[in-house]
């Protein structure tokens, strides 16, 4: 008996084991139920939306890429195209690996494109697969030993310095035998310099030479050594980098530079002869890179256009010194003098041939010594002519309100093999001595030609509105007793358009400069040319929202900016004082808008007998219907009716319907979604992360993310200076949103390179207000014509780089209005843009998300927007305070994670009002982009997330029952038998 124990022992403690694994196991089951029920209802590919939206990838690449330089490398050779007779090449630098190639930045808005996710796996391009697939040889044993000295992606190290790290290794690495090889295999050397960055680059504290800012400071790490250097920005070329490029240049014939980079770089060494050619391919999304041999070889012609100004020396732009905050405080110094309009104004100035130019940075040749590669700059294989003719108003004649400004420009490509080419229209306004503040340069309309064949001809009508030549004179600097937008009157003075290749070439073609006069009182715009609503300062003076100006006045700012009157003493030389008046800060930051204060309670929940959506069988669909139930279908004629918001009785009947619990849900539980609301038949929306399309990092989502494309950064897209492109990308999201049953998409962002150091301007389309604009505009149409509407990004001045979070951001109404709100404007007004994310910071004193100057009185009011106020991310310790957003015109607060410790209250009656405004407008933004999207394609239907059957759980107690059941009789036999035994042998 003793030995049957013996034996079994063993098998009673498998069995205990089993059942304690079964009980771990359910209790995990219960925890991840909706995680497991999601994964397993996996849906099937769209493999139609997924190959529209590779071509809308390699297209955006393509027309992205920009040839920087391109010189002769024998009497009639230039470096590029290769020839198709040189099938091999070498190709250096980390960046070019599979770990060190740069495919998105990091953040929010960026997608994780490697092995640990499934997005686009099965068609994502590197960069070395892009020359594999087009049956090109790259030197392999130059790769595998980049791989033997780091095969680690920096995208597992995104949130820490690793991230950011330059991994080059020194000329030691590079052994004579691997030089000797590379030269025998080829004489064409391709150099990849790769930079990364974004959202809330971090520090690492624990680095053994202190806490080391990235992008946004002067120091950064280099590989191996661990060392410092001081007297380079992230943004330079490393000294191993720079070995690297002169070691190529002493051995090889042919030396190209790639810059695959998040941020405008400085490249000085592309003046030497150490280089080529070089093109900026930025960051390629999931599949550019598939591109960049055919730009290489001439199968593409390279078409891209800089968006930025590259300069050699980053301290020669005025917004460095105050890039980054300083106790909560940042102030745009600047003035409107940003990017290229500083540049090109301090030349027309004579600023960069002064004695004081050659004394801080040692400039000899004036411009050509500060600027590298001008703003809209670009090269081509081929050449064009243009033909200008056709003016609506000769050259030389008058301006007056009602007048366009129209003609045509005719482009014929002269070269021997196919491009496209873009035309930039610029304007130069005449500048009066301590008048209104004037750029010497402004783009005010731009077009991308078709693909044309050698002696092909392209003929494109311009045209200009007056609105866009005009100036906002915020403190009515010319004493014609008027703030506001207008065309001044100078005697003697031409407003002149100018026909340019970039920021600072003129085309040499005739009618290149057509000049206007103005009529004698001028051109004011009191009222919105597009609303007709009253335009007036709403932050300066004493008009100020908060009683607190904007441009830091009566808080103890610094008050001296930048002006073209006096370039030399104004100059912005050390970071700007923090403001000294804290109570005047405190008390705006605090202000709360008394306009809408109720004494009664408002009416709710009655009369329900409207619903946007109903069940396909008949009746009312529940609340667990509207958050998950696919046999959901839409109400027509209640939709088209609510199209129009101006239909207040429908609205109010709608509206009235909502209980309080139901208002107070439509507020504060947004962000990726926005509620089903049961009273009048709204479903569930969800919403998305990512200007690179639809985000899988943020709340990913299983099921859906094999479905979304990771497309080139939008800094890339700007590059294209193809509208009808931002068009096609905007289609491409809506349909893969659609598809997934996401109705939303945080996206575009317009925020402006105010500095080249800030680490979100991948996500952004340029340094320029009208590019931006135009850009936005279109993306947003495309989206609304599938079915997804966008929010517009991040409303105001969120220029920092890391999340402004309460940074107090000072600059002048003229500048906020000029620039930074001007492609908000852009895509309001023509991209009918009905989403909008306010930001983190203040404008001002006043947080952007509780400023009814910025959100009523500016964007709805005076620009007519429409829809859908949505905060940025409430993260635990935030002061996002639902009661004061409601109050200025933010509907909703973005809380995926439910921080919010400022709900609305039930009980006061302004909470309330406001919470039905802000519900209308929620409301408006879905119904409204169903419109839309019906009225373009009769056809269209949202689509639902559907229910999630979880067959799965019935499988799981199938098995709990036969493995509870077997081990149960085992171990009852196993204790039962010896007795029964032993009673027999008895």
């Amino acid at each position: 008996m003793k030995a049957y124990f013996k034996r079994n022992r063993v098998s009673l403690i498998i069995m205990t084991v089993i059942l304690l694994i079964l009980t771990i196991g359910n209790v995990l089951c219960l925890a991840f139920k909706d995680n497991i029920t999601k994964v397993l209802n996996k849906q099937k590919k769209s493999a139609g939306i997924n190959a529209e939206s590779v071509e809308v990838c390699k297209t955006i690449e393509e027309e992205g890429v920009v040839l920087l330089k391109n010189d002769y490398i024998s009497s009639n050779k230039k470096s590029l195209p290769l020839s198709e007779d040189n099938k091999k090449v070498n190709i250096f630098g980390w960046g070019a690996t599979d770990a060190g190639f740069v495919q998105t930045g990091i953040g929010s808005s960026a997608s994780l494109i490697y092995e640990s996710t499934n997005t686009g796996k099965d068609r994502n391009v590197t960069l070395l697969e892009a020359f594999e697939n087009a049956g090109y040889e790259y030197n392999k044993e130059i790769i595998n030993a980049y791989k033997n000295f780091r095969s680690v992606k920096r995208e597992t190290n995104r949130g820490t310095l690793e991230a950011y790290r330059l991994y080059e290794p020194t000329t030691a690495f590079y052994s004579t035998q691997m030089i000797n090889n590379a030269k025998n295999f080829s004489n064409t050397a391709i150099v990849v310099i790769s930079r990364i960055s974004g959202e809330n680059t971090t520090h690492d504290q624990n680095s053994s030479l202190g806490e080391i800012p990235t992008v946004q400071d002067r120091l950064y790490t280099e590989f191996g050594l661990m060392e410092a250097d001081i007297s380079r920005t992230y943004l330079e070329l490393t000294k191993y980098e720079e070995n690297l490029i002169n070691l190529c240049s002493a051995n090889f014939s042919n030396v190209i530079l790639v810059i695959n980079s998040t941020n405008t770089m400085h490249l000085n060494i592309l003046n030497t002869n150490t280089v080529d050619s070089a093109i900026s391919i930025g960051v390629t999304g999931e599949c550019g890179a598939s591109v960049v041999p055919d730009i290489l070889w001439g199968k593409t012609n390279p078409s891209g256009k800089l968006t930025s100004t590259h300069v050699y020396d980053p301290t020669t732009d005025p917004s460095y010194v105050n890039h980054t905050k300083q106790d909560l405080q940042i102030q745009y110094l600047e003035d409107i003098y940003i990017g290229y309009k500083w540049y090109e104004t301090a030349d027309a100035e004579g600023f960069w041939n002064s004695d004081y130019a050659k004394n801080k940075w040692g400039i000899v040749n004036g411009y050509d010594d500060v600027v590298q590669y001008p703003f809209g700059y670009g090269l081509s294989y081929t050449q064009f002519e243009w033909k200008v003719d056709n003016l609506s108003i000769a050259n030389g004649g008058m301006l007056n309100k009602n007048r366009k400004i129209e003609f045509d420009v005719t482009v014929k490509n002269t070269g021997e093999v196919a491009g496209k080419d873009v035309v930039q229209i610029y304007l130069q306004a005449p500048y009066r001595y301590n008048g209104i503040e004037k750029s010497a340069s402004k783009l005010i309309a731009f077009f991308k030609t078709p693909e044309l064949e050698p002696n092909e001809k392209y003929k494109h009508k311009i045209s200009i509105d007056l609105y866009d030549l005009a100036s906002y004179d915020a403190y009515d600097k010319n004493n014609n007793g008027f703030s506001g937008y207008e065309i001044e009157n100078i005697p003697g003075e031409y407003y002149q358009i100018k026909v340019m290749t970039d920021a600072h070439t003129l085309k040499n073609c005739q009618n290149n400069i057509i000049r206007y006069n103005v009529v004698s009182d001028g051109i004011k715009f009191e009222n919105d040319p597009t609303t007709e609503s009253k335009v007036e300062n709403r932050l300066t003076g004493n008009n100020a929202y908060a009683n607190c100006p904007i441009d830091g006045s009566t808080v103890g700012a610094e008050t001296k900016y930048l002006s073209r009157s006096n370039f030399q003493d104004t100059f912005p030389t050390s970071h700007a004082k923090t403001p000294t008046n804290l109570a005047l800060i405190y008390q705006a930051y605090n202000y709360v808008n008394q306009l809408y204060n109720q004494t009664e309670m408002p009416k709710t929940d009655i009369e329900r007998n409207l619903r946007l959506f109903i069940k396909k069988g008949g009746g009312y669909a529940t609340k667990q219907d509207l958050e998950v139930d696919s046999n959901l279908v839409a109400n027509d004629e209640l939709m088209f009716k609510l199209a129009d918001y101006d239909n207040t009785e429908l609205w109010n009947k709608l509206i009235n319907q909502m209980t309080i619990s139901e208002l107070k849900a439509l507020v504060e539980d947004c962000g990726f979604s926005t509620p089903a609301i049961e009273s009048i038949g709204k479903p569930k929306a969800l919403e998305k992360d990512g200007t690179q399309g639809l985000n899988n990092v943020i709340f990913g989502d299983n099921k859906a993310q094999e479905e979304w494309t990771v497309f080139p950064s939008q800094s890339v897209v700007g590059c294209t200076w193809n509208d009808d492109l931002s068009y096609l990308i905007g289609c491409a999201v809506g349909k893969e949103a659609n598809k997934t049953a996401n109705n939303g998409w945080n996206a575009p962002s317009v925020n402006l390179y105010r500095s080249a150091y800030n680490g979100r301007n991948f996500e952004n389309y340029s340094e320029d207000t009208f590019l931006s604009g135009k850009m936005a505009a279109q993306v947003i149409i495309g989206a609304k014509e599938n079915g997804v509407y966008c929010y517009l990004k991040h409303f105001v001045v969120a220029e920092l780089g890391v999340n402004p979070y309460l940074v107090k951001t000072w600059l002048t109404e003229q500048n906020l209005r000029e620039n930074y709100l001007k492609p908000f404007e852009i895509a309001v007004k023509q991209g009918e843009a009905n989403a909008i994310m306010s930001s983190f910071n203040c404008v001002g004193a006043t947080w952007a998300g509780s400023n009814y100057a910025l959100l009523t009185q500016i964007l709805r009011n005076e620009w007519g927007f429409k829809g859908t106020v949505l905060t940025d991310y409430n993260k635990i310790g935030y002061t996002f305070k639902c009661s004061t957003c409601v109050r200025a015109g933010n509907d909703a607060l973005f809380d995926p994670r439910g921080n919010n410790t400022y709900p609305l209250s039930a009980l006061d009656p302004t909470d309330i009002y406001c919470a039905k405004m802000a519900a209308k407008n929620i409301i408006y933004t879905y119904v409204s982009t169903y419109v839309y999207a019906k009225q373009h394609d009769p056809n269209f239907s949202y689509k639902f997330i559907g229910k999630l059957t979880q067959w799965w759980v019935l499988v799981l107690i199938s098995i709990n029952t036969l493995i509870i059941v077997t081990c149960s009789t085992y171990i009852v036999l196993t204790i039962s038998v010896p007795k029964i035994l032993k009673k027999i042998k008895s």
